[in-house]
């Protein structure tokens, strides 16, 4: 469960940049569900404001925690400071795993970790493992096989472990397994063009035993009213061997069923087809899915349906979390000002406000927010 993260000297973020989602003991039990946290965030702002940064941020982490070991000895880290800074970049996040909180420290630049630092606290907190450069300098006697471990300036402690075969350690397994349940749209360039091998997602479908993925995408895109009564994948076989698994898409007109191809269907229905997958992954493992432009090809009135898949108990039985960008203005409404965040910039700097940080009672969770937004109040609106 993702608490809160903060940011240092981040591509446009220059000063310390926090994002929370813990809620305030004053949150109404309707939209905290009882809990003290969020299982979603909603980051709105003008473009070019740093959205999309930061959610890089996250997926920047969960790549390097995971990953990193797979980048050769002297290869650059891939990250960029605020224009060039001379300062190092700095990372914090805090997450918990059953009852035990972990804090997660890293301070590094595109040459190397100057430092990693992990806290874990139960009943109380605890240094458990810090490395300076390439030497570890502090460790609890549980984690003392990581001595084993050669250190390289690019490379995690988490990801360095996993690949030692010492990932099983308790500790070192809740971080990796963490970091490794993040789904992402963004990496190092912004906004990833995610399209999938259809044939390969179709396949998927096609093959799996109990249909519980193909079923969770027929479900919602029924649901929809696209006029797709149901869904099918067809597997074909050619001549040269070759096996292609195709979709087919039920449309009902005049009372005579129709076969529609995926390559016809609007361009909302291909959407949702080839990212829902994403989603009933995210919410089978209980993972972290952060989405730019989250909304892209879909009608508005898709988005609520998939922002509940969220913040519905019966539905996201494993506490998964979503963290998304968008134009839309009535999620705020939907979501409330304690899960929705602001990016401006000023000066070329981005910074980031939770809306119900904003002082005075400007907002009030019995009024429309969307409206105070589009007025300029608040910010996060293009000056036209």
């Amino acid at each position: 469960m993702l608490l809160e993260y903060r940011v240092t000297n981040f591509f446009s973020f220059k000063e310390t940049t926090n994002v929370s989602f813990k809620l305030p003991s004053n949150c109404p039990k309707d939209m905290s569900y009882g809990k003290t946290y969020s299982n979603i965030l909603c980051v709105k702002g003008k473009n070019a404001s740093g959205k999309t940064n930061l959610l890089k941020a996250l997926s920047f982490l969960a790549e390097f925690c995971t990953d990193s070991f797979s980048k050769k000895p002297d290869e650059e880290i891939l990250l960029d400071n605020f224009y060039d800074s001379e300062e190092d970049t700095e990372f914090f996040i805090e997450f918990m795993d059953d009852t035990v909180l972990f804090q997660y420290e890293l301070i590094l630049n595109k040459n190397n970790i100057v430092r990693e630092t992990i806290y874990r606290k139960g009943q109380r907190k605890t240094k458990i493992i810090e490395r300076k450069g390439n030497k570890l300098t502090s460790i609890i006697s549980e984690l003392k096989s990581l001595k084993l471990m050669k250190l390289r300036q690019n490379v995690s402690l988490i990801s360095t472990a996993k690949q030692y075969d010492l990932g099983n350690i308790q500790s070192v397994k809740s971080i990796y397994t963490f970091f490794k349940s993040f789904m992402s749209n963004v990496n190092y360039h912004g906004l990833k063009s995610y399209v999938p091998d259809l044939n390969l997602l179709c396949q998927l479908f096609y093959e799996e035993s109990d249909s519980r993925l193909f079923d969770f995408v027929k479900e919602i895109i029924i649901s929809c009213d696209m006029g797709v009564k149901n869904i099918e994948i067809i597997k074909h076989e050619s001549d040269l061997d070759e096996i292609r698994y195709v979709p087919l898409f039920t449309h009902e007109a005049d009372g005579v069923e129709h076969k529609i191809s995926y390559h016809t269907e609007s361009s909302g229905t291909k959407s949702l087809f080839t990212q829902l997958a994403r989603y009933k992954l995210i919410l089978d493992t209980g993972g972290v899915l952060c989405l730019d432009e989250f909304d892209i090809n879909l009608h508005p009135q898709i988005l609520p349906l998939l922002i509940d898949l969220f913040l519905n108990p019966k539905k996201n039985y494993n506490d998964a979390q979503l963290i998304f960008t968008t134009h839309n203005s009535d999620i705020m409404d939907l979501l409330g000002k304690y899960r929705v965040y602001i990016v401006e910039k000023q000066s070329n700097e981005s910074f980031a406000y939770r809306l119900d940080e904003i002082p005075g009672d400007i907002l009030r969770n019995d009024r429309s927010i969307s409206h105070v937004y589009n007025t300029g109040k608040i910010g996060g609106q293009p000056r036209l």
